[in-house]
């Protein structure tokens, strides 16, 4: 378990990770790292976003932005873990290795020279598919987040370095996933609204099959079906308008005796229940085992890049599983989806660790594990609160990608638009992005871990 280190600031968290052997005055690294490299999402990304609007709202990463202490008279930026452990490894924090979106052209950062910017991580981005989240088009995308996929964002280093192999003196970060799991949920969501609505359309047809003269039925299903398919491909459906459509073809197939029973009304009830019915089962059955195995599969595909890394001369690599997003402000707003949540999370982080075990060169970091013990004993950590968000997400400069309804991101949130309350001990900044403090515990726990390896 970690210690509360209420203040850590950037000084002190390199002092901390950088003494080899205090009793000799050794004060060297234990391993001499040439640079730090990071590939992932948007709880790695450096600053990819802050251009255009996102950098005039006070924004550009995911947590709130601004200023996080002082070290002398300088103000310390806010930074997410990587960039905090890439401080404890070189003692230099990272930087956007790509920046552009929102309107901006995409523009390659320095890889050599001075800077060498070498966070390839971007906010929205997944593991293979270049459709991340808030990305339609893939590929190119400029109007909004540019979510290039890790695979990309390692052709990008390949490009940058002249080679697509490594030296060896490189600490490399990644940590993906989460995005992938989102875009499952939404998957899911899709699927299962396709279900339910196949289960109101079935319902429809055996509630009118129900008043057809048997010497019909066969003829009238064809009819009915043929009609309620029609009414619902068409944009401006409606529940009334499918019933509708399918009483006026079932028409002529009524029995003597079914006037005045055919009852829309009632209809639509019974079918709005099989509905939910419907689309329910799919998510608990087929839907749920395939999002857990779709999950399963992209730690695979992550693992094989990290593998690959090695093969290329990497010797440190640090993998970080996804922290446990079921709990998350986002998750809890549906506590009917959290296990679904949980069994992705569960399935991704269970088979990237055992796709990764016993690989050399490799570091596994269970953030997941110390994530929980944090939800578990908040005081522990000094957090104040592990449930709410930091950040006003109805402020307008935090809803430039997404709806005023609570659910905006914390790209743009800074000191200036915060909720009314001290939230410098809150773990999460948004819905599911930690907060400047939730990522120094994440770096800490890190850099732990890369002690106790003797990286550190």
């Amino acid at each position: 378990m970690l210690f509360k280190l209420p203040g850590i600031t950037l000084t002190v968290l390199i002092a901390l990770t950088s003494c080899k052997k205090p009793g000799n005055g050794d004060q060297s690294p234990a391993v001499s790292f040439s640079t730090v490299i990071a590939f992932g999402d948007s709880l790695s990304d450096a600053g990819t976003y802050q251009v255009g609007p996102i950098k005039a709202a006070g924004g550009g990463r995911f947590t709130v932005n601004g200023v996080d202490g002082e070290i002398g008279t300088l103000p310390v930026p806010t930074y997410t873990w990587a960039q905090l452990v890439s401080a404890a490894a070189v003692g230099k924090a990272s930087c956007a290795a790509r920046s552009g979106g929102f309107g901006s052209p995409k523009s390659n950062e320095p890889a050599t020279g001075p800077t060498k910017c070498r966070n390839y991580a971007q906010g929205g981005s997944r593991v293979t598919n270049p459709k991340g989240i808030g990305n339609p088009v893939g590929v190119g995308f400029t109007a909004g987040p540019l979510t290039e996929p890790v695979v990309t964002q390692i052709a990008n280093f390949g490009a940058d370095s002249g080679s697509a192999n490594f030296d060896g003196t490189e600490l490399i970060t990644v940590l993906a996933g989460p995005n992938d799991l989102f875009g499952q949920i939404e998957t899911l969501t899709l699927e299962s609204k396709a279900a339910g609505a196949a289960g109101f359309a079935k319902s429809i047809i055996t509630q009118m099959i129900a008043f057809v003269t048997p010497a019909n039925r066969a003829q009238a299903q064809t009819a009915i079906g043929q009609a309620v398919q029609t009414e619902a491909a068409q944009a401006a459906a409606t529940p009334i308008s499918i019933i509708t459509a399918a009483i006026k073809a079932a028409t002529p197939f009524l029995a003597a005796d079914a006037a005045g029973k055919v009852n829309p009304a009632e209809i639509g009830k019974t079918a709005e229940a099989a509905a939910k019915e419907a689309g329910n089962t799919y998510a608990a059955t087929t839907g749920l085992q395939n999002a857990v195995s779709a999950m399963a599969a992209v730690a695979d595909t992550l693992s094989s890049y990290v593998k690959d890394m090695v093969n290329k001369g990497a010797r440190y690599v640090v993998v970080v599983n996804i922290p446990d997003v079921s709990q998350t402000p986002m998750a809890a707003k549906n506590p009917s989806s959290q296990p679904l949540i949980l069994a992705m999370t569960t399935a991704f982080n269970t088979a990237l660790e055992k796709a990764l075990a016993g690989a050399d060169g490799v570091l596994f970091v269970d953030a997941f594990s110390e994530n929980r013990r944090q939800f578990i004993d908040p005081a522990h950590y000094d957090l104040d609160n592990v449930k709410d968000v930091a950040c006003n997400l109805n402020f307008p400069a935090n809803v430039l990608d997404a709806t005023k309804d609570g659910s905006g991101s914390a790209i743009v949130c800074n000191g200036n638009n915060l909720i009314n309350a001290d939230t410098s001990r809150y773990l999460f900044a948004d819905n599911v992005h930690p907060t400047p403090y939730g990522h120094k515990l994440l770096a800490q726990y890190v850099t732990k871990a890369m002690v106790l390896a003797g990286w550190l």
